[in-house]
């Protein structure tokens, strides 16, 4: 959770370079939302719908576990309050599967779907080399979330991409 002038927020990221793109999941490009269980089971889910920021529109979802008898390795984390104790569990051990699906606007809904006419760009993809982890609170129980990036943190974290872009796009008008 960032910290900025005395407040925190939820934050999530999901990176994924295929095919030679980089697929980002991050508040300030839409919206990222997670499920993690206490242990064995994390969801993630995630859409970019900014047409400035990124190149191509997408929703991707994670599903990663581990197996039950798997318990994880304890971990030292920083805590806000007591230094460094044991509040993390990993393991390299996890199980993953993803999918990753282009979106396109819906003038019906208003809102951005999944692109009907298109398969998926990876349709569950599976691997036994995921690495997984828990820690600190609120991992005391199911924790559910939702990236909220407001302003100015995300005016200030979007300012390098929006520039990057603005870039491309001139260099591209001058050729």
């Amino acid at each position: 959770m960032p910290f900025l002038f005395g407040k925190t927020e939820q934050l999530g990221l999901v990176g994924i370079h295929y095919e030679n793109v980089f697929y980002e999941t991050v508040p300030w490009t839409g919206t990222m939302e997670w499920e993690v269980h206490d242990w064995g089971h994390w969801r993630l889910t995630g859409r970019c719908t900014s047409k400035y920021l990124s190149k191509k529109l997408f929703e991707v979802e994670l599903i990663a576990f581990c197996p039950p008898d798997v318990p994880g390795m304890k971990l030292r984390a920083p805590t806000e309050t007591d230094g460094m104790v044991y509040f993390c569990r990993d393991s390299f051990y996890g199980n993953v599967t993803l999918s990753l699906y282009e979106l396109e606007y819906d003038k019906d809904s208003r809102s951005y779907v999944r692109a009907k006419d298109k398969e998926p760009i990876i349709d569950q993809a599976v691997s036994d080399q995921c690495a997984v982890e828990i820690g600190g609170g609120p991992w005391w129980d199911i924790w559910k979330g939702k990236s909220v990036m407001k302003q100015p943190m995300k005016g200030m974290v979007k300012f390098p991409y929006v520039m990057r872009r603005t870039k491309e796009k001139l260099l591209t008008f001058l050729r």
